[in-house]
């Protein structure tokens, strides 16, 4: 029998934005994942290095505000944490079309 313990390992953060950049009024999905056993028991996000939420380790976010901001996840278990990688979101002003008619 192999029985084996890690603390969170290969920590992954992924954004639902485009190459990483929105517009501020979008709303975004942001999920964490990791390898750990036991099982993470629970997931941090971090907004420039703010701890914002924690939960199962997918959030919305709602981008009121232009800039840019950084995302990172520290995931727990009974063993330790594990970070991942920063991301790096860029939320710009909000989008606006317009179509221009011909007068004839």
């Amino acid at each position: 029998m192999n029985i084996f313990s890690v603390k969170p390992d290969n920590v992954q953060l992924e954004t639902s934005a485009d190459d990483n950049k929105a517009c501020r009024g979008d709303e975004i999905s942001i999920n964490c994942s990791a390898v750990a056993v036991p099982s993470v028991t629970s997931y941090q996000l971090f907004e420039n290095d703010i701890a914002i939420l924690d939960s199962s380790g997918m959030w919305t976010r709602n981008l009121t505000t232009e800039g840019t901001f950084i995302y990172k996840c520290v995931a727990n278990n009974s063993l330790g944490t594990g970070e991942s990688a920063s991301v790096a979101v860029t939320v710009n002003g909000n989008f606006v079309s317009f179509l221009l008619g011909a007068s004839g």
